[in-house]
């Protein structure tokens, strides 16, 4: 998805015990190569500094807890952010302003940066098996709309971390995909489990495929004619890809702060006027749906 990415490795900082030789060797790696920069947009503790540290990378950079749990953790950082709450979602678009402020910054003789919009880097061999996975479940190419933010009980569900009113039942997907006329809506799965009942609701025909990295994700939205998706990945993906999408949030408030800007977006916020997702206007979601050139169906 990143051109300038060389290397990628897994591991997960979130992890409250970790194992020992998983730890080590994740620390081995870092180690074996030299690096001008470690950065973190984790909240970093002691233990996480140290983590840090011990990568022997000349700058350490990283958010610490806005409270007593940061206590030792500068003596081992070369730069802190300290947001304003222990939850950086909070900040939506702008949660890592502080960070990217600092980074692009000026030095010497280089002059400010401004952080580019994102974009997404695609690779013809991704292109190609998503391209396999949505025929295979009878899609074509621009004649799909991506359906994303189906609520799992899977481990590997959708879930914005800093949103956890991000996602919505079947039912809810099921009223809002019989609107869809001339495009096929596309449902994205989490989980192979969640075929079962995504085909008991919607329907045996209905378009399902199972999408496992962002860059997927990515390639699908690609390829399609738009996208409708709760507070997921699936929308700043269109973002970068230029596709239309129509957003559903919990509160106003939380889409404006999610999705700034969201007209030159080509995106559509529509939120619930209770407070809670499961509450969505199916009505004004339908409506929304012109940006698409969609032909809605006369209930």
């Amino acid at each position: 998805m990143n051109k300038n990415v060389r290397w990628a490795n897994a591991y997960d900082p979130d992890d409250e015990w970790p194992e020992p030789a998983e730890y080590t060797d994740v620390l081995g790696v870092l180690k074996n190569r030299f690096y001008d920069m470690v950065l973190s947009t984790k909240l970093a503790g002691l233990g996480h500094a140290a983590f840090l540290f011990m990568t022997t990378a000349r700058d350490r950079v990283s958010y610490v807890y806005p409270n007593v749990n940061a206590a030792g953790a500068g003596l081992l950082l070369s730069e802190t952010f300290t947001p304003d709450t222990s939850n950086l979602s909070d900040g939506g678009f702008y949660m890592y302003e502080q960070m990217n402020d600092w980074l692009g910054r000026p030095f010497r003789s280089v002059p400010r940066t401004p952080v580019p919009p994102l974009k997404v880097s695609l690779s013809k061999k991704v292109k190609e098996a998503v391209e396999a996975k949505y025929t295979k479940a009878g899609a074509q190419k621009g004649k799909y709309i991506v359906i994303h933010g189906i609520q799992s009980d899977s481990k590997a569900n959708m879930q914005s971390r800093g949103d956890p009113d991000s996602l919505l039942p079947i039912e809810v997907w099921a009223d809002i995909a019989y609107a869809i006329r001339e495009f096929k809506p596309l449902f994205v799965i989490p989980h192979e489990k969640e075929r079962e009942n995504v085909e008991e609701v919607v329907g045996e025909d209905a378009s399902i495929v199972f999408i496992t990295t962002p860059g997927q994700l990515a390639a699908l939205i690609n390829d399609s004619a738009g996208v409708i998706a709760t507070n997921t990945a699936a929308i700043p993906l269109a973002n970068a890809r230029d596709k239309p999408s129509i957003a559903l949030f919990c509160s106003e408030e939380k889409g404006k702060k999610f999705v700034p800007e969201a007209e030159e977006k080509k995106c559509t916020i529509i939120s619930s006027k209770t407070g809670k997702l499961i509450d969505i206007d199916v009505d004004a979601v339908t409506n929304a749906m012109q940006t698409f050139n969609v032909s809605l169906a006369l209930v």
